[in-house]
């Protein structure tokens, strides 16, 4: 199959049919740099610039890639592991270099170039292909992904137009192709074509007439061709608010679901940037063209605006907001001017500045990313909306539990616990998997991230569920509030511990480049080796997202889990690994590119809406006050109740 995933690209295209051209090239087109027996080793480096990877904590293999599947466009196929050919890989996710030996005979699917049906095929095609491994063993595994590969492929249309293949030939003198074609794309008909030595021969694709190598050893560069980073640092920002904003046109998925008009968005940026005399002003006008796009996935990292006006606070660390709308302290910072001022947990924000406290919340400006939803979008206002310069002056006025109301003009100090307490919900300082037994007989594992130790994530995930089975648990919690994603297919394989097939759970589509979309690959839920079937739960919030909320609707299907929640989930769900920029000044910026839909009906699924929990837990300021968890609780029940 193809293998797409949010945060990490998958390498699938579409090709044509393959006929001999009238006139094709004759044999001495290629070259021959060496007699023999051709190559038995293939070595060389790989290296990605996309700032996802780092982070993920993710082991990488290397192999030799059968391109069958990509060449006949089959989105079903995967290699079995008996026929996959592993190497040595020396180095991390990131960077490294790797040698494969190659067999004698390879076991790869058969080819025919000469159009001739008459004749059977003999011609075997691969890449050097590095991988993600996250199901712990060193085959590419179904729902693995092909990182990057030595073919190059072109933006958009992921045809294959250089790089270097590794072909093996059964036969002296069979047929494949010498150079692009007029089209310059590889394997669309039009190519002409050589003969091949028997054997295997390494074929560059970088010469208008491609080179054969045939010596014992050959060195083979893996190639970034997709989801490489955007890097506008050294233009204008003029040049890099351009290039921005017609690749952001041309790839962004979800135009007309959020009736985007683009040339309205050109038209109010545009000026903004014309008159940027500092990276601050150009960072401002970049931030509110993010703004524009109601996309949670649309964000947009600052220094110079952290610095400017984000590092600033009065210690109020946590700010809710009850289903009647009442905005609620629910964290505080010791020692720091609001605690000072007698403020304390349980206060409800009246006014900011003399104006209403909601008012104050939803003109609050998104400096650091956009939003989806309204739910999601006041979530992160929360998070920023008394934040401001270091020493600049906000007066707040509060009602406290006992019914009286406070008053105090507080000075900023360098504080930036309400921006951590929003953000951090990745599992930076706890377990990425984290489980026990409740009280209740009922067991229970939060679930941080999908993008953190995603190499070892799986592997904790069953030992937790297999122990809480062994313990007896009547039922399972899964907890995946704050995780805001990462690799979809290793979210796949946790959910596909709970069904007990594989089921197709999304289409997903990319630009083509031609101002439409095109169909890419798609999103299952994967088979796993140990399957539970008793009842579950999942606890979602709006910053559930992504991947993450990619897994809670994977278990809503045929009703599998109760989503238990006080709201939808965030309802960002495109894929983002093609759409990493750097911006002059620093500024990192990310722009989803990846449609996911639903295969049947073709609508996009859970972008600007979320999923919808079951069972809907009110918000109130006792509730936020509460020791308990209310979420948890009403999971419990639902799972106890007969």
């Amino acid at each position: 199959m193809k293998r797409i995933v949010l945060f990490v690209l998958v390498i699938s295209w579409a090709l044509g049919a393959l006929v001999i051209p009238v006139g094709a090239v004759p044999p001495e087109q290629g070259t021959s740099q060496s007699a023999g027996s051709g190559p038995r080793t293939i070595t060389g480096t790989y290296e990605t610039t996309n700032p996802i990877y780092p982070l993920v904590g993710g082991e990488v293999g290397i192999m030799l890639y059968d391109m069958w599947g990509e060449i006949q466009d089959d989105y079903a196929f995967h290699p079995d592991e008996s026929v996959q050919v592993i190497g040595e890989l020396d180095g991390d996710i990131v960077s490294g270099s790797y040698r494969i030996d190659l067999p004698a005979a390879p076991q790869g699917v058969l080819l025919d170039f000469d159009g001739d049906d008459s004749t059977p095929p003999a011609v075997q095609v691969f890449a050097a292909a590095t991988f993600i491994e996250f199901l712990g063993d060193e085959y590419l595994n179904r729902g693995e992904e092909v990182q990057n590969l030595s073919a190059r492929l072109a933006p958009f249309t992921w045809e294959v137009v250089g790089g270097t293949l590794i072909v093996w030939s059964a036969n002296e003198g069979e047929w494949f192709p010498s150079g692009l074609g007029l089209d310059g794309v590889l394997f669309t008909g039009d190519e002409p074509l050589m003969l091949l030595p028997a054997g295997w021969s390494v074929v560059s694709l970088e010469t208008d007439s491609f080179t054969i190598s045939r010596e014992e050893t050959v060195d083979v560069t893996v190639i970034e061709s997709l989801g490489a980073l955007n890097d506008y640092t050294e233009m204008t920002y003029e040049a890099a608010w351009s290039e921005l904003f017609w690749r952001t046109r041309e790839t962004y998925p979800f135009t007309a679901e959020k009736n985007l008009d683009w040339d309205a968005i050109y038209a109010e940026i545009t000026p903004l940037v014309k008159v940027a005399g500092s990276d601050l002003d150009f960072h401002l006008a970049m931030a509110h063209f993010g703004a524009l796009i109601p996309d949670t996935h649309v964000g947009y990292v600052s220094l110079p605006v952290m610095q400017s006006f984000l590092v600033g606070g009065i210690g109020i660390s946590e700010l809710d907001i009850t289903d009647d709308e009442q905005i609620v302290v629910t964290g505080m910072v010791p020692g720091l001017p609001a605690d000072g001022a007698g403020m304390q947990v349980g206060d409800v924000l009246v006014e900011v500045d003399g104006v209403p406290a909601l008012q104050t919340l939803d003109e609050t400006p998104l400096l650091l990313t956009s939003a989806s939803t309204p739910h999601g979008r006041r979530a992160l206002q929360m998070a920023t909306m008394l934040q401001g310069v270091v020493g600049s002056a906000v007066t707040l006025t509060w009602l406290r539990p006992d019914g009286t109301l406070g008053t105090a003009t507080l000075t900023r100090e360098f504080d930036a616990s309400s921006i951590l307490a929003a953000f951090d919900n990745s599992g930076a300082f706890d377990l990425v998997i984290e489980s026990r037994l409740l009280d209740s007989g009922v067991g229970y594992i939060k679930v941080t991230s999908f993008a953190e130790n995603i190499s070892q994530a799986d592997a904790m995930f069953r030992q937790a569920l297999k122990s809480l089975v062994n313990q007896g648990a009547s039922g399972i919690i899964l907890d995946v509030r704050g995780n805001t994603g990462g690799l979809i297919n290793l979210a796949m394989a946790m959910a596909g511990r709970f069904f007990g097939d594989y089921i197709e759970l999304a289409d997903l589509y990319y630009a083509d480049g031609e101002g439409n979309f095109t169909y890419r690959g798609f999103i299952e839920i994967l088979v796993s080796d140990m399957v539970y079937d008793g009842p579950v739960a999942v606890l979602v919030n709006e910053m559930t997202g992504s991947a993450g909320e990619l897994f809670v609707y994977a278990m809503q299907v045929d009703n599998r889990a109760i989503i238990v929640g006080s709201t939808p989930t965030g309802g960002f769900s495109g894929e983002v690994s093609d759409g990493q920029y750097t911006l002059p000044g620093e500024l990192t910026v990310q722009i989803p590119t990846g449609r996911p839909v639903d295969p049947v009906t073709g609508s996009v699924l859970i972008e600007g809406v979320g999923v919808v929990p079951d069972i809907d837990v009110p918000v109130t300021v006792e509730s936020l006050l509460s020791p308990e968890d209310e979420v948890l609780i009403a999971a419990e029940e639902a799972l106890l109740t007969p």
